[in-house]
């Protein structure tokens, strides 16, 4: 294997996609928000920069989400109506969104979309 390849390699078991993000949850893991760019109100939404990153609950292992393992392009969330709606897509009820850039908030949840209980 080439130097070339093992850097890769290493960098692939950095990363996550959707689907993998799904299989993590399952397995334990926490999806934690990370605020990349100060979010501010026009007209009636939120606007900002937030990444995720599926992350054990002692916090020792942290993969970003991606669009492709691919080609390894951040998932970046520009809307908060976004993030709530792709959290809830992974099972999240309710959802903490960190507004300053370096805050953080994890969410535990199950992998499959939300559903309503009664």
């Amino acid at each position: 294997m080439s130097e070339e390849d093992k850097q890769l390699d290493g960098a692939t078991q950095n990363v996550v996609t959707e689907d993998g993000l799904r299989d993590l949850l399952s397995d334990g893991y926490l999806i934690e928000v990370i605020c990349n760019q100060t979010a501010e109100k026009r007209h009636n939404s939120w606007y900002g920069a937030w990444i995720v990153h599926a992350v054990t609950k002692d916090g020792q292992d942290a993969k970003m989400l991606v669009t492709s393992r691919s080609v390894f392009k951040l998932r970046e969330f520009k809307t908060i109506v976004g993030l709530v709606s792709f959290l809830a897509e992974m099972g999240r009820l309710s959802a903490n969104i960190p507004l300053i850039p370096g805050r953080r908030e994890r969410h535990e949840a199950f992998g499959s979309p939300a559903t309503a209980t009664n």
